[in-house]
């Protein structure tokens, strides 16, 4: 998702104590830590302005803020998602 950076590559701080085996229908894998587990998936209908958000991280994005900008932009594109599917309540 492009809200999400468009690094080819990104050092993150992965905890790998538990992984995703098997993805849910319709979800896109997007990234990968180098001994194969999942760091990261989407729902390709993303589209935070239209209130759709469903993205997957393994690592933690909250512990980046500062090292990447793209951890930071998570955040605010789950704020404008929750913000238009608030919207499409009213």
């Amino acid at each position: 998702a492009d809200d999400l950076g468009s690094a080819e590559e990104l050092l993150v701080n992965s905890y790998h104590h538990q992984g995703v085996k098997e993805l849910g229908q319709n979800l896109v894998e997007m990234a990968w830590a180098p001994d194969g587990v999942l760091e990261g998936f989407y729902d390709p209908t993303y589209d935070p302005q239209s209130g759709n958000f469903v993205v997957g991280l393994q690592f933690h994005p909250e512990r980046m803020l500062q090292d990447y900008a793209g951890c930071a932009e998570v955040y605010k594109a789950f704020g404008r998602a929750c913000w238009a599917y608030q919207q499409r309540q009213l």
